[in-house]
């Protein structure tokens, strides 16, 4: 279960998302900007999810994942989830799969998950 008291500031000029409980610094996720190419869309790049083990096993990393997703399609940009743990989410968050560029989903492996099933 997700903790309420959790905040996420993500800033895509910055490269930063960070995560809060109660006001104090609980994980954060790496991020980066793929300029745009003629093989592949510009992007943000989620390297890595963080959350330190003192907040583990209350859904703060999907917190995590999910705002970052939200605040690029909120620019207008596909993300590129590099990070494993974001890629694990996205298997049972299809409904998020539209912001991976198909060139991307296919590279990734993500290609073959099914968009239609109930998300959990």
């Amino acid at each position: 279960m997700a903790d309420e008291s959790a905040e996420v500031r993500v800033d895509l000029a910055a490269d930063t998302a960070v995560l809060h409980v109660d006001g104090v610094e609980a994980g954060h996720a790496d991020l980066h900007h793929r300029h745009g190419g003629h093989d592949a869309p510009a992007a943000i790049v989620l390297v890595h999810t963080e959350v330190d083990d003192a907040y583990a096993g209350r859904g703060l990393g999907g917190r995590l994942v999910r705002a970052v997703f939200d605040a690029a399609r909120a620019d207008g940009l596909p993300v590129v989830p590099r990070c494993p743990y974001a890629q694990r989410w996205l298997r049972s968050h299809p409904e998020y799969l539209a912001d991976v560029a198909p060139r991307d989903r296919e590279e990734l492996g993500l290609d073959t998950l099914d968009t239609t099933e109930e998300a959990s």
